[in-house]
Protein backbone atom coordinates (compact mmCIF):
# COMPACT_ATOMS: atom_id res chain seq x y z
CA UNK A 1 0.00 0.00 0.00
CA UNK A 2 1.54 3.49 -0.69
CA UNK A 3 1.10 6.72 1.09
CA UNK A 4 -1.89 8.22 1.74
CA UNK A 5 -3.43 10.68 -0.58
CA UNK A 6 -4.58 14.02 0.82
CA UNK A 7 -5.86 16.14 -2.49
CA UNK A 8 -6.11 19.45 -0.42
CA UNK A 9 -2.62 18.95 0.81
CA UNK A 10 -1.01 17.50 -1.97
CA UNK A 11 -3.13 19.59 -4.73
CA UNK A 12 -2.70 22.87 -2.70
CA UNK A 13 -3.10 24.82 -5.83
CA UNK A 14 -6.13 22.86 -6.90
CA UNK A 15 -7.81 23.56 -2.88
CA UNK A 16 -6.24 27.20 -2.10
CA UNK A 17 -6.17 29.60 -4.94
CA UNK A 18 -4.64 32.35 -5.28
CA UNK A 19 -6.01 35.67 -4.67
CA UNK A 20 -5.90 36.56 -8.54
CA UNK A 21 -7.19 34.38 -11.40
CA UNK A 22 -4.51 32.12 -13.02
CA UNK A 23 -4.78 28.93 -15.42
CA UNK A 24 -3.95 25.33 -13.10
CA UNK A 25 -3.13 22.56 -14.68
CA UNK A 26 -5.26 20.07 -13.59
CA UNK A 27 -4.21 16.43 -13.51
CA UNK A 28 -6.07 13.09 -13.98
CA UNK A 29 -7.23 11.62 -10.33
CA UNK A 30 -10.02 9.15 -10.07
CA UNK A 31 -13.27 9.62 -8.23
CA UNK A 32 -17.02 8.74 -7.98
CA UNK A 33 -19.75 10.72 -9.27
CA UNK A 34 -23.21 11.12 -9.54
CA UNK A 35 -24.70 13.04 -12.49
CA UNK A 36 -28.23 14.27 -13.40
CA UNK A 37 -30.10 17.47 -13.12
CA UNK A 38 -33.10 18.40 -10.78
CA UNK A 39 -33.74 19.52 -7.59
CA UNK A 40 -30.50 18.54 -4.89
CA UNK A 41 -33.26 18.59 -2.07
CA UNK A 42 -34.98 16.04 -3.60
CA UNK A 43 -35.31 12.21 -1.89
CA UNK A 44 -33.41 11.24 -5.04
CA UNK A 45 -30.48 13.21 -4.94
CA UNK A 46 -29.97 12.48 -1.17
CA UNK A 47 -29.82 8.72 -2.34
CA UNK A 48 -27.09 8.99 -4.69
CA UNK A 49 -25.21 11.16 -1.70
CA UNK A 50 -25.76 8.49 0.45
CA UNK A 51 -24.31 5.95 -2.30
CA UNK A 52 -21.42 7.49 -3.29
CA UNK A 53 -20.47 8.10 0.97
CA UNK A 54 -21.29 4.30 0.96
CA UNK A 55 -19.09 3.13 -1.75
CA UNK A 56 -16.39 5.67 -1.12
CA UNK A 57 -15.81 4.73 2.82
CA UNK A 58 -16.16 0.95 1.58
CA UNK A 59 -13.60 1.32 -0.81
CA UNK A 60 -11.45 3.29 1.75
CA UNK A 61 -11.44 0.93 4.15
CA UNK A 62 -11.37 -2.16 1.79
CA UNK A 63 -7.23 -2.26 2.78
CA UNK A 64 -8.56 -3.89 6.12
CA UNK A 65 -9.97 -6.77 4.30
CA UNK A 66 -9.09 -9.13 1.22
CA UNK A 67 -10.77 -7.53 -0.94
CA UNK A 68 -8.92 -4.46 -1.91
CA UNK A 69 -9.34 -3.24 -5.64
CA UNK A 70 -6.20 -3.17 -8.08
CA UNK A 71 -4.30 0.22 -7.62
CA UNK A 72 -5.63 1.34 -4.39
CA UNK A 73 -4.15 3.89 -2.32
CA UNK A 74 -5.31 5.25 0.78
CA UNK A 75 -7.11 8.66 0.95
CA UNK A 76 -9.17 11.08 3.04
CA UNK A 77 -13.26 11.23 1.80
CA UNK A 78 -13.91 14.60 1.33
CA UNK A 79 -17.25 16.76 1.63
CA UNK A 80 -19.25 16.44 -1.28
CA UNK A 81 -18.03 18.53 -3.82
CA UNK A 82 -20.47 20.21 -7.21
CA UNK A 83 -21.37 22.05 -9.97
CA UNK A 84 -24.64 23.47 -9.94
CA UNK A 85 -26.10 25.90 -12.68
CA UNK A 86 -29.86 27.17 -13.15
CA UNK A 87 -30.04 26.50 -16.89
CA UNK A 88 -32.34 23.59 -18.07
CA UNK A 89 -29.74 21.20 -20.01
CA UNK A 90 -32.47 18.82 -20.82
CA UNK A 91 -33.32 19.80 -24.66
CA UNK A 92 -29.76 20.92 -25.20
CA UNK A 93 -28.65 17.78 -27.42
CA UNK A 94 -31.94 18.15 -29.72
CA UNK A 95 -31.77 21.98 -30.51
CA UNK A 96 -29.55 23.13 -33.84
CA UNK A 97 -26.98 25.90 -33.52
CA UNK A 98 -28.14 28.82 -34.92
Amino acid sequence: MSTKIDYKKDFKQLYLPKTLPEIVEVPRMPFIMVNGSGDPNGEEFARAVEALYSLSYAVRMSYKSDDVPPGYYEYTVFPLEGVWDLVDRTNLRHKKAI
